[in-house]
């Protein structure tokens, strides 16, 4: 279009069509029934020529497959009375069929897991505000919202969430919109977590409608319809001609029949969706693993999402495409940042298909890479030349351009290690290392403890193994924690909002750069020699992936309490943990940094954390327990442990988690008897 007029962006109803009176000027037109969407036109309307009859045709032939498609789903089979009340405008006979052919909603019923929503952004306050604002406006407004501000130049995204008290706050300080999202998935709580970007707004109906979505067990990820706000630029209008993220307005099951038939050649996963329109089923990671943050903004360019339903698929469950859950997008208006967009799709598609490629060995994804895109390229570089339409042939080099520089990047990360499930954890299968040169991470969660909290950062400075990192997460703290922190010049100090224990230690493993990590609650304090002995463990037990030793408790000046005496554990740790967590004290554990690419501390949890990522990792890999005293846990009024209902409910929650994943009569007895250990212990 060389001459390019903007286009308004107008939503009609199908019933009031003879309202719709043009201009001379162009549309891009989006037919409703109610709040479903059934199709689209892009009407040029630059002379006198609109003509009522020639424009409802083009609408019929705009939503006829949608209305079918419902009719079949409703049983009301082959449906041809509406569609001439349709070309003859009656109104209210079209209402009456209408009625009865497409449904109100996706499904019944709401599912009965709650609602996580997930918004990733880098920089963009003002975004930011609107499409918080949007989602408050919700009809339904029962779920969790969680705002990932993603390595920010400033504090400006900080302070405009500040006016929203209900919503979460999470800064991640590393790079990356993959990044980004898996933050955002383990900060989540509910069973449901959706994603949306900061330059999308969520229409009001969005949060409830995600709730109806997931009732097939094999569904694990939903998208939507992404419609366009405003195509008044060039580059608007040409990224939704040619790369917009509407995928039709028919529902669509991307499942194994879909899969299986395009696996030999490639399987176009980004035809599931977008990213600005997702959800998924909080499962779903400890199934298929996390985002690879080697893709998508920040990384390789793009394709995150895609790669990540790629996934899903192969692994045999499924992802659906829903139309009537809809969001609207703000796209890119200036050219220079169109080209920009479109050179990163290229090089993010290359480098996801070559990771898929070094995940599953597909043959169809080296096809694609191999065959199809380069006969693509060749045929548009030909009909440009032919044409002698350069504007299309320097399109094309753009974007061949994107392709070579995907295939770079995935070169200089491949087969790296990633974060996501077991199956990526390579470094854990080699011996552990350690030198004078290891450094030990120690993550010191933070809330109004800023009295004990010198005694606790003196302990870790005072070892003799004199390598290691302090990281204070303060957790909201209104007393002097802040202060303390700049008292230690070494110290690493963060700032979050009422995260919890969890989410708190989750933020000190993104800043923590050692081979192991400590997890030391402000109040308690390390003995000299702890790093030392648990590292010696570690060198003589190389394949063990965490080590703890003992403790003792003391009082709230520091002197020592009666402490039942520990015993050395060597083997069977999973069914030990499972008979009771022998593990009393989290801070004398010392973890392998890697076992964090895949674990985390569940903010669900509100005790019992420490107990439910220890059985957790205890499932696949070797631990050892000692007997030597390597900490201090001291005992005073505002302990959690003292909360003896709160314990008990906490403890079951987590044994019960591990209930589906017992593999033996020797797992099933232990939990069976740490469920009457438990009950016993905190009700007598």
């Amino acid at each position: 279009m060389k001459n390019f007029k903007p286009f308004t962006i107008e939503h009609l109803q199908v019933d009031q069509l003879d309202q719709f009176s043009p201009s001379r000027i162009n549309y891009y037109l989006v037919f409703w029934w109610k709040n479903i969407p059934l199709g689209h036109i892009w009407l040029y309307n630059e002379d006198d020529s609109f003509e009522r009859i020639s424009f409802n045709q083009k609408v019929l032939e705009a939503i006829e497959k949608t209305v079918a498609y419902y009719a079949s789903v409703q049983g009301k089979g082959d449906q041809t009375f509406w569609k001439n009340y349709l070309l003859a405008s009656d109104k209210e006979n079209l209402k009456q069929e209408l009625d009865l052919i497409i449904p109100l909603q996706i499904d019944g019923k709401a599912d009965s897991e709650k609602l996580s929503i997930v918004i990733c952004t880098r920089n963009r306050p003002q975004a930011i505000d609107d499409c918080v604002k949007a989602l408050m406006a919700s009809h339904d407004k029962d779920f969790e919202l969680i705002v990932v501000d993603n390595a920010p130049d400033d504090d400006r995204t900080e302070q405009v969430i500040k006016k929203y008290p209900d919503v979460k706050y999470v800064k991640e300080p590393l790079k990356g919109l993959d990044v980004a999202r898996n933050t955002g998935a383990r900060y989540a709580t509910h069973g449901i977590i959706a994603y949306t970007d900061d330059d999308v707004i969520v229409e009001p109906n969005w949060s409830s409608l995600l709730k109806t979505v997931f009732r097939d067990p094999k569904t694990m990820a939903v998208t939507g319809l992404v419609i366009p706000v405003s195509l008044k630029t060039k580059a608007q209008y040409t990224f939704e001609k040619d790369w917009g993220f509407n995928k039709g307005y028919l529902p669509k099951i991307f499942g194994s029949a879909y899969f299986d038939a395009n696996v030999n050649i490639g399987v176009p996963a980004w035809e599931v969706g977008a990213g600005a329109n997702m959800a998924f089923r909080r499962e779903v990671f400890d199934l298929v693993g996390w985002f690879d943050e080697r893709l998508d903004v920040g990384a390789s360019g793009c394709s995150g999402d895609s790669e990540f339903w790629y996934r899903i698929m192969a692994e045999g469950y499924q992802c659906n495409y829903y139309p009537q859950l809809f969001v609207y997008h703000q796209h890119r208006e200036e050219m220079a940042s169109l080209k920009s967009q479109i050179f990163n799709y290229m090089r993010g598609q290359v480098s996801s298909i070559f990771v898929q490629y070094e995940n599953y060995h597909h043959s169809g994804d080296l096809f694609r890479l191999k065959k199809s895109l380069p006969n693509y390229y060749a045929r548009r570089i030909y009909q440009a030349v032919k044409h002698l339409s350069w504007s299309s042939f320097f399109e094309t080099l753009n974007e061949i351009h994107g392709c070579i520089s995907g295939w770079l990047f995935y070169r200089k990360h491949r087969n790296v290690i990633r974060e996501g499930s077991l199956l990526y954890l390579k470094s854990l299968k080699e011996n552990a290392v350690v030198d004078e040169r290891t450094v030990v991470s120690v993550v010191i969660p933070c809330y109004n403890h800023g009295r004990y909290l010198s005694k606790a950062i003196e302990s870790i400075l005072g070892q003799t193994h004199r390598n290691t990192e302090i990281i204070v997460v303060d957790d909201g703290s209104t007393d002097n924690t802040v202060s303390v922190c700049n008292s230690y010049p070494n110290v690493k100090y963060v700032r979050t909002e009422r995260l919890g224990l969890s989410g708190a230690r989750n933020t000190g493993i993104r800043y923590s750069t050692g081979n192991y990590l400590v997890f030391l609650d402000a109040d308690d304090y390390l003995y000299a020699d702890a790093f030392k002995i648990n590292l010696k463990y570690f060198s003589d037990n190389g394949k063990v992936v965490f080590v703890s030793g003992s403790h003792d408790k003391v009082d709230d000046e520091g002197n020592l309490l009666p402490t039942s005496k520990p015993a050395e554990r060597w083997a069977e740790n999973y069914e030990g943990l499972l008979n009771g967590n022998y593990i009393a004290m989290e801070a004398t554990v010392m973890y392998r940094k890697e076992l964090f690419y895949s674990f985390f501390f569940d903010p669900q949890l509100k005790a019992c954390e420490d107990y439910d990522i220890n059985l957790n990792i205890t499932r696949y890999f070797p631990t050892v327990t000692h007997t030597e005293k390597i900490a201090a846990y001291r005992i005073h009024g505002a302990n959690m442990s003292a909360d003896k209902i709160l314990m008990l409910d906490y403890v079951m929650k987590v044994l019960e988690r591990q209930k589906s994943k017992l593999r033996s009569g020797k797992q099933i007895e232990a939990y069976e008897a740490g469920v009457k250990v438990w009950q016993d212990y905190y009700t007598s």
